[in-house]
Order: structure tokens, then sequence, then C-alpha cells
């Protein structure tokens, strides 16, 4: 399965979300998974392919074109994808994704899950999406979320569009099991 991946580029992350989005990354290898991500060699991106390049799996990097001057790229990816903007990126991760996780990450992160969680509910995409919620990074967004959903912004159904799982090996079973149905 193809799993893209958004999360964080920032290196002054804590090490304990590093630690758990390596693992995320070895357990997809582990179990023949191919990530899709930014590119980056940095951060939570940096640590997932890290984790995947180790244990043996599959890496394919989309990258703006402008990204080259402004982040490290990874470059132990098996495939890179060059693109000309961040849309054109955006689509060609969607596309090639059969499932999405989210990793803690910063304001590039919530753009990416937002426009996938808008597509779910709007029925324009069917493919499962997890928060992995590493030292319970997304419990704010998901008060905030439940909070638009308690005053009627947003229908209550937004919370079935995605999973929140708190391990790298719940992540992973979970993706596995809703992609089985």
């Amino acid at each position: 399965m193809n799993i893209t991946l958004y999360g964080a580029a920032s290196d002054s992350i804590d090490s304990v979300y590093k630690d758990a989005v390596y693992e995320l990354g070895r357990e997809m290898a582990r179990r023949g998974h191919t990530m899709v991500y930014g590119g980056g060699a940095t951060g939570l991106m940096g640590a997932a392919a890290n984790g995947l390049h180790d244990g043996g799996g599959g890496i394919i990097g989309v990258v703006p074109n402008f990204m080259s001057g402004i982040e490290e790229l990874y470059d132990k990816c098996t495939e890179l994808i060059n693109t000309q903007t961040m849309s054109e990126r955006k689509d060609i991760m969607e596309s090639l994704a059969d499932a999405f996780i989210i990793v803690p990450g910063g304001i590039g992160t919530f753009d990416e899950f937002f426009q996938i969680l808008t597509l779910r509910s709007l029925g324009r995409m069917d493919k499962p999406i997890v928060l992995f919620n590493v030292n319970s990074f997304w419990n704010g967004m998901l008060s905030v979320i439940g909070s638009v959903v308690f005053k009627g912004f947003i229908g209550s159904g937004i919370t079935s569009c995605f999973t929140v799982c708190e391990s790298a090996r719940t992540t992973i079973d979970t993706l596995e099991k809703l992609l089985c149905k």
C-alpha cells in the first residue's frame, strides 16, 4: 500500500516525536508499505524516511522545484518526483495515496490534513485518514473540531472521516483494516 504521510519538517522538535515517527517508518517498511511524502530530510518527515530506509521500505518523495533551496531533501528516496507548485505536489501525493497518516506538524501539515479531510467529507475521496497522536499532539485540534461541531458549523459526521491512533503499530493496523473493508 502507498501511504501518504504529512508531517513537520522542522528539526527543532522533541525527540519523543522523532522517535515515534521513526518507529512508524520502520513499521511501514516491516509490513511492505511504501511512503509518499514531501521529500524532506529533516524533522518528522526525515524521521519517517529514515525509518523506512533502515527497514528497507520504499520512499517516494514529491518536491516542488523551489524547495531545493529552502529545505534539505532526502537523498535516499527510491523515487523522486519534481513538481512546479505546491498544489501540483499535493495533487500527486493525494493521487498516489491508498491512505493517509498525519503525524505532528505545523501550518503546512494542517493545510494538508484539512484539504484531504474536506475532500473526504464531501465524498470526493474515500481513502482512510489516520492522525498519529504522538504525545497527545492532536488533542488540541480534536478539541477545536469538537467545539466547531458542537456549535453547528460542521456536521457531527466529520469525526467519522478520520481515526486517531496513539502508536505506530495501531496506526498501521487501523489502515490495513480500513482498506480491507
